[in-house]
């Protein structure tokens, strides 16, 4: 059996694409040697990055700064991950001039599609105006969205912002500026809270899937989500500016908003989940995450009903907590 390919050759190969076929070959290379082993999680969320940032270089230079978001900002994208993309503009930037960039910014999601990267289904793409901002507004609006989480989908703006990377060496301004953000407005940070503890999805227990005859589940909403946004509100909230929702939890413990016991709980749920997701996504990558819970095996199908239960006892807790703090705050 050959060697497993290294990912870090991907990332140096797609640094010196000269063209959308070099990009192509790449990508696929990258996606053939991925393994069942989940680490790889972490360098095959850098190939994605080197991908985008190839397909940037590729289109036309410009005045602008892109980041990604999401998964493969924090590390933590699988086989078929898509890529939430942000821009931001120069302030000089003419609106002749932000409709030409638009325009760029949708050719090179075009381009990655044909090399295998989709671009986000939710719409957090380069190539909309709400997400190509010149720098004052994104300023701006970071500042509003913090100070009225409740007006313009202030809550998932947040969250979006807070977890962009820049594709380029310059500073992280988006995150940094949405860090600084939640740490002077409060509301954001307990709109967050609420909306990581509100229930979306469950995982059927073996009584209702008899009942109902309904065994389907979404492991990214029921699960993984209230995960990934209970750490983001934890770091937001003790001022880390950690990516990886793991480093996050830690982070949080540490700064006394989450309990050693329920990071280290949601710490293990997460491991599982990531594992339990990449695994699946390698055997096919075609898979999303809702999935039937009889198709999986009973080991897995024990495992993802467990990591439910502890999720939903860390989330009612917090929830709880929560609405002790609105309720001593309305006093």
């Amino acid at each position: 059996m050959p060697p497993a390919h290294d990912l870090a050759q991907s990332v140096a190969a797609l640094d010196d694409c000269a063209d959308e076929a070099g990009l192509r070959a790449e990508m696929t290379r990258a996606a053939d040697g991925l393994t069942r082993r989940p680490e790889q999680s972490q360098a095959w969320s850098a190939v994605l990055r080197h991908a985008v940032a190839a397909g940037v270089r590729l289109v036309e230079p410009a005045d602008w700064t892109w980041f990604v978001s999401g998964s493969v900002a924090r590390g933590e994208a699988v086989p078929g991950s898509d890529v939430e993309s942000m821009v931001m503009l120069g302030d000089d930037v003419g609106d002749a001039g932000k409709t030409d960039l638009l325009a760029r910014a949708a050719q090179v999601h075009a381009l990655l599609e044909r090399c295998g990267v989709g671009g986000d289904a939710n719409g957090v793409l380069a190539s909309r105006a709400r997400f190509c901002r010149r720098q004052r507004s994104w300023v701006e609006g970071i500042e509003r969205w913090a100070g009225e989480p409740e007006h313009d989908r202030g809550v998932v703006m947040t969250g979006l912002v807070a977890d962009a990377s820049c594709l380029s060496a310059a500073e992280d301004t988006l995150r940094v500026s949405a860090g600084a953000a939640a740490s002077r407005h409060y509301a954001v940070r307990q709109a967050m809270l609420q909306d990581a503890t509100s229930v979306r999805a469950t995982v059927p227990s073996r009584l209702r899937v008899f009942v109902s005859a309904g065994d389907s589940v979404d492991v990214k909403r029921a699960v993984l989500d209230p995960v990934v946004k209970i750490a983001r509100w934890a770091a937001l909230s003790v001022g880390s500016t950690a990516l990886a929702t793991r480093q996050r939890l830690t982070d949080g413990a540490a700064g006394g908003v989450l309990d050693d016991d329920d990071a280290a709980t949601l710490d293990d749920c997460h491991r599982w989940l990531m594992t339990f997701r990449w695994q699946g996504r390698i055997a096919d990558v075609r898979s999303r995450d809702v999935i039937a819970l009889g198709d999986l095996s009973p080991q897995d199908r024990a495992g993802l009903r467990s990591v439910a239960r502890d999720v939903s006892g860390v989330m009612r807790k917090l929830s709880y907590l929560s609405s002790i703090s609105a309720f001593a705050d309305r006093r």
